[in-house]
Formats: C-alpha cells, sequence, structure tokens
C-alpha cells in the first residue's frame, strides 16, 4: 500500500485495483493514481493498456501506423478516372487498415496525371481520379468523411522518366505511374494537458464577460 493506491505487484506485473484507475481525459491510457501520479511496475515501466502518440508521458518517441505509399496508392487506365477491379481491390484492403488505426484522422487524396494532353484538361482528369477513389472508400466504411479531402496536381508533378522521343503507344505505357490517386494519412495531433495552476487560497475567480 502506498498513500491513496493500491499495487497489487505479480511478478514484475502491476494490476490497479479500486483507487488507482486511468484519467478519463487521457485515451493514449498511461496510467496514473488518484494524485495524478504516473504510476510504474517493478521494472520501472510506465504501466499503460494503450501505446498511441509520441506525445503522451511515457512515449520515446513517435509510433504512428505506417501504410507503405504502395500500398496507398491505386492506378488508372490512360485517359480514364473510374477504378478498376484491382483499384477496388486495393482500396478495400486499404479502408481496413484505415478503419483499424486508433490515430488515423483522415486522408489527403491526391490526384495525378500523366503529361499527355493540355495541363487543364489533365488537371480536371487528376481531380475526377480523387474524388473517385474518395468516394470509395466512404463508401467501404472509411467514415471520417468530413476530415478525408481531395486536391489534385494534374501533370505538375511527374515520376515517370520516359524519352520524348517515344511513339505515342509506347509513351502510354511508359507514363503508367504518373496516372495514380496517392492517399496521405492524417494523423491525430495531440494537444497535451497539463496540470491546472493552483490557485492562492485567498485568490478570488474573475467571472468572464458573456
Amino acid at each position: 500500500m502506498y498513500g491513496k493506491k493500491s499495487l497489487l505487484l505479480v511478478a514484475g506485473f502491476v494490476t490497479l485495483v479500486s483507487a488507482s484507475t486511468a484519467r478519463a481525459d487521457d485515451y493514449r491510457q498511461v496510467w496514473h493514481d488518484t494524485e495524478g501520479t504516473i504510476v510504474h511496475n517493478t521494472y520501472g515501466n510506465c504501466v499503460r493498456s494503450r501505446w498511441i502518440t509520441d506525445q503522451d508521458a511515457c512515449a520515446p518517441g513517435a509510433i504512428h501506423t505506417v501504410i507503405a505509399q504502395e500500398d496507398r496508392t491505386v492506378y488508372f487506365v490512360f485517359n480514364k478516372a473510374e477504378l478498376t477491379e484491382e483499384g477496388k481491390a486495393h482500396l478495400n484492403t486499404l479502408a481496413d487498415k484505415l478503419m483499424s488505426a486508433d490515430d488515423v484522422q483522415g486522408a489527403d487524396i491526391v490526384g495525378y496525371a500523366d503529361r499527355i494532353g493540355t495541363s487543364s484538361y489533365n488537371l480536371a482528369l487528376s481531380k475526377k481520379r480523387a474524388e473517385a477513389v474518395r468516394s470509395y472508400l466512404i463508401s467501404r466504411g472509411f467514415l471520417k468523411a468530413s476530415v478525408t479531402k481531395t486536391r489534385w496536381v494534374g501533370k505538375s508533378e511527374p515520376t515517370a522518366n520516359c524519352p520524348k522521343d517515344l511513339k505515342k503507344p509506347a509513351l502510354v505505357d511508359c507514363l503508367q505511374p504518373d496516372r495514380k490517386v496517392v492517399v496521405e494519412i492524417v494523423y491525430h495531433t495531440v494537444v497535451e494537458k497539463g496540470p491546472a495552476p493552483a490557485q492562492h487560497p485567498h485568490h478570488k475567480a474573475v467571472k468572464k464577460q458573456p
């Protein structure tokens, strides 16, 4: 027994009973006692039920759900904005990962186009591609629609390195990597809440004006 907190220590693990509970406002679940002190086990490690963010009281560094860009990218047929069956299957897997991740707030969905055609045409095409992916992810149950946004860059950010003298069929094949949509993950921003400042016993609170 120590102070107001009661800890049962078994083989280096801590079982928290009665007075020792996690703070309701700490969704990262680092355990605190009734006095707000972080609880440690006999090895000096923080006791927690979840580890989500690099900003909680015990995390040594950034820990986020990692999804490789390859798994967040879908490709399109030349001059098309409709998802292929392969693209839909890819997004099904991605949607499942996004919904199971506690640290994901939403997504920025970025549409691209290849260099064939005018800038204005390709900008519109990349927009349609981004919107197609957004709509599909939402239809699959990725429900954070209000924070799932789209943007489009047309042909302004190419990645394929294709010779200029290729004939059109060969050029279309070579530029396939530029006909895509990339889903960029947006993580939760955590604002740490420090302890309330102590007030002098004779200090009077000042009522705020409405």
